[in-house]
């Protein structure tokens, strides 16, 4: 965290998404971000990935771009959604 003008910000350490002016979606730059983060075990299976809120704030994209990141991961059989609960990494095998 930081002090700027007697608030305090937190500073993620999360890779910054890719330039909007890449060829390639948002959502899918997203996406593939959040893959690789799952293929490194950064997020392990069972476990659930980060709320649509935490996403847009740490990405700074809009809540319809994280919810086609999560169409896509889903797609992807990376990821399984239960209503009411959350996405959860799906189990690999």
């Amino acid at each position: 965290m930081e002090r700027f003008g007697g608030q305090i910000m937190c500073v993620s350490t999360l890779p910054p998404m890719t330039s909007p002016l890449n060829n390639m979606p948002l959502y899918r730059q997203l996406a593939d971000l959040l893959a690789k983060q799952i293929e490194e075990g950064k997020l392990r299976p069972g476990q659930p990935l980060p709320s649509e809120l935490h996403l847009q704030q740490t990405y700074g994209v809009a809540r319809g771009t994280v919810r086609m990141a999560m169409r896509e991961l889903r797609d992807r059989g990376l990821v399984v959604t239960v209503h009411a609960q959350g996405t959860f990494v799906a189990e690999q095998g």
